[in-house]
């Protein structure tokens, strides 16, 4: 057939409507794609489950909340669980063994009033904000409400709505395997009346709960490395127990008044331990029947509560509890002579999503707790295996500065050309695996803060020095980190009349030292932490440095006011989770105390906690964190030169897995007595340096007779041993007592180890 040019224009023309159309659809593609992922990459920890959108619900054949009277909804080749509708009552039975948690209270001692009884028999019961009260309680029993329940594939979806209060939220719960999920969309929950607000929500508060010492057993809060709370009768001795916010207290409602039982120059108060991975649990040891509570989705506000019994009523119980608003008090003066009390002007916006991981048999105790803890981090966390031979942690303090005169004037603490002398002098002793965080090395000294450019101070021998003894140490197979902290600002030393953190109340937010030199530091606003890491991370690319140790922003999230806008904590907490996510792709970084959501960006764990907060009601410290990271996540403890009992201490590192730190100066420490490092009152190396050698002798012979390994047990004997257990057969006893002790044949002398094969 014969070709015309007629033919050919209506080609070209076709061609030209098509290839537009083409473009376009690529381009809304990309757009959905990148939405998607950036959508799906969001909140605390990942799951293979995903929230369905509350529209979806709609669509459900739902039922009245009466048709079901303890009525199977969903099993699994393990669990069974059952659903009583009228009050969101929940049963959880492990098929093989008849063992349950149960979610309410049925029967009661009649020792408590109206509130706490709905609060005891319902799913789900709320804080409730009427004006200015927030002590109001709303639940199942004592509220008008209307429930209505639909199954859904492996359990239920129930929308609840309060009809006096004027609340509605939709709960999806689900069973898979050995977990539990239950899920709260953020599009379900609405509030219709003026004045009235949704201040919390307690989910299945009662979940596993126990009266006094019926069922022996414990809780499990994160405390520090972790805490039991015994399920023993408590003989009414406890009038508080555990109420922590996850990832640490807000700081936006902070009084930043000196918490001094004096004067206002001396902290007399000691502050709680953040709460660093979102995790409770609940064990019922002779019943052989547990789980561990990871909060999913809207940790970053929210607290794990844990009441023993006594306090308030005679049961045991922990839950989470998300927070969605609060009440703060707004100066209406400059000079705080007036005040009014102020609801947040809206609501936290945020899903809500809680796995119970169920545990059963020899795995019902805390050691099989963290074990499920580990699994859940490699399989659906998305953490892998890091963790490759032994180095000791060696920190050093550069520069400081103390008043002097008009100006204030350099402390020089340890040069590049000491730290120079300090490896060789290691290195002939044969020491040579080794790791520092190099602190206080930029222009300015230590609390310069922020670094915004790669310039090292001329006292401790300029950028061109640093620069090589980095190099150096490359060679030598040293990991040399300079530390950053990127959360803080000296408003002596630097200009903050912008870019820094307010509180809800719009008053600037200060964090007071007590130290002489620099009596407060204010905190950048996540957007200018940001531009100052990247220019930052620029300048270190240009000099052909890779390692940075990240500090501030590892280890906080808040809420704040910022020109006139309003962020929560879910929005720093997503500002500092991308930040920090980039950054990795550009530098390898450690970091200091890091909150959980931000383990897979780092190389390693700094300043691990080995004990606790100490509170009254804690009966017993359990490595909870160190057992699930042990294999995964090199764990570096806080600094040795501070600890009072060091023998101790050794021995909670060799039960741990846990490597050694030591915060070091060439000079001696007195000479930092009016600085801003005055706390540090014992670091010169000439006092370190055997302490050092030994921990690294004795501790790297541990450590390589379990590297790769996973630890699978935990037990803590009578006789005061506790006996570690390796999948790789070994196993290393601690005899914290002060007699010798023989176990499985092998003899621990007093206050010593011994590491083992199994028998």
């Amino acid at each position: 057939m014969a070709y015309n040019k007629t033919d050919g224009r209506k080609i070209r023309h076709i061609i030209g409507i098509i290839v537009p159309i083409f473009i376009i659809l690529a381009i809304v593609f990309v757009i959905i794609f990148s939405i998607m992922k950036k959508t799906g990459d969001r909140g605390n920890l990942t799951s293979s489950l995903n929230l369905m959108d509350t529209e979806d619900f709609e669509s459900l054949a739902f039922t009245d909340a009466k048709d079901f009277d303890k009525t199977l909804v969903a099993e699994s080749d393990d669990y069974e669980l059952y659903l009583t509708g009228s009050n969101l009552s929940i049963t959880v039975r492990n098929k093989k063994t008849g063992a349950v948690l149960e979610s309410t209270v049925d029967e009661d001692d009649g020792k408590n009033n109206a509130q706490w009884l709905g609060f005891m028999k319902s799913g789900v019961a709320l804080n409730v904000i009427n004006g200015l009260n927030d002590a109001e309680m709303a639940d199942l029993i004592n509220n008008e409400n209307t429930i209505r329940i639909a199954t859904v594939d492996n359990g239920f979806y129930a929308k609840v709505t309060f009809t006096d209060l004027g609340f509605s939220l939709g709960i999806l719960v689900r069973l898979t395997d050995d977990s539990l999920v239950v899920e709260i969309p953020d599009k379900s929950i609405g509030e219709t009346k003026d004045g009235l607000y949704i201040g919390a929500i307690n989910l299945f508060p009662f979940l596993g709960y126990s009266y006094l010492d019926e069922k022996p057993g414990y809780m499990l809060i994160p405390d520090g490395n972790g805490a039991l709370i015994y399920l023993n009768n408590k003989e009414g001795r406890l009038t508080g127990g555990y109420s922590q916010m996850i990832y640490g207290e807000d700081t936006g409602f902070k009084d930043t008044s000196t918490p001094s039982l004096f004067w206002d120059e001396y902290q007399t108060v000691n502050e709680e331990k953040n709460i660093l991975a979102p995790v409770f649990g609940m064990v019922h040891t002779e019943d052989g029947i547990g789980f561990l509570g990871i909060v999913e989705k809207g940790a970053e506000r929210a607290s794990i509560e844990a009441y023993p019994n006594g306090v308030t009523m005679d049961y045991n119980r922990i839950y989470p509890k998300f927070i969605l608003r609060k009440l703060y008090v707004q100066p209406t003066s400059n000079s705080n002579v007036g005040t009014i009390t102020m609801a947040e002007q809206d609501r936290t916006h945020m899903d809500i999503r809680v796995k119970y991981c169920f545990v059963s048999g020899d795995d019902a105790d805390y050691a099989g707790l963290a074990v499920r803890f580990r699994r859940y981090l490699m399989e659906e966390a998305g953490l892998s295996a890091r963790e490759d031979g032994y180095k000791t942690r060696i920190d050093f303090l550069g520069s400081e500065r103390e008043e002097w005169l008009v100006f204030k004037k350099t402390v020089l603490m340890t040069s590049v050309e000491q730290i120079r002398e300090i490896y060789n002098r290691l290195k002939e002793e044969g020491l040579n695996d080794i790791l520092t965080v190099y602190k206080g090395w930029q222009k300015g000294g230590l609390y310069n803060l922020p670094v915004t450019k790669y310039k090292a101070d001329k006292s401790v021998g300029g950028t061109k020095e640093l620069t090589r003894l980095i190099k150096e140490c490359e060679k030598g197979g040293i990991d040399f980190y300079l530390y950053h902290d990127a959360l803080r600002i000296n408003p002596e030393e630097n200009n903050t009349a912008f870019n820094v953190v307010k509180r809800v109340d719009k008053r600037l937010y200060e964090e007071p030292t007590y130290m002489y030199v620099y009596d407060r530091f204010l905190f950048l606003t996540p957007r200018r932490s940001n531009y100052y890491l990247n220019t930052l991370s620029k300048d270190l690319s240009r000099a052909g440095i890779s390692k940075l140790a990240l500090a501030g922003i590892t280890n906080h999230i808040y809420s704040y006011s910022y020109s006139g806008e309003y962020y929560s904590r879910p929005s720093t907490y997503e500002d500092y989770r991308t930040m920090i996510s980039n950054l990795h792709e550009k530098l390898e970084l450690t970091m200091e105390q890091p909150f959980c959501y931000l383990w897979k960006y780092t190389d390693s764990f700094l300043d691990m906690p080995v004990g606790t907060s100490d509170f009254i009601f804690e009966d017993e410290k359990v490595p909870f964190l160190a057992i699930a990271l042990k294999g995964i996540l090199p764990m570096y403890s806080e600094y040795i030169n501070f600890e009072a009992n060091k023998k101790e201490f050794f021995l909670n590192l060799v039960e741990m897995g846990i490597r050694p730190s030591f915060y070091i100066t060439y000079e001696d420490s007195s000479d930092l007595i009016y600085t801003n490092s005055s706390d540090i009152y014992s670091s010169k190396f000439s006092n370190y340096k055997e302490e050092i050698i030994r921990y690294s002798n004795e501790l790297s012979k541990v450590f390589q007779a379990v590297e790769g390994a996973f630890i699978t047990d935990h037990e803590r004997l009578d006789n005061g041993v506790t006996v570690v257990s390796y999948d790789n057969g070994v196993k290393v006893y601690i005899n914290y007592s002060d007699t010798r002790q023989t176990v499985d044949g092998i003899t621990i002398e007093a206050m010593s180890y011994k590491v083992g094969e199994a028998q």
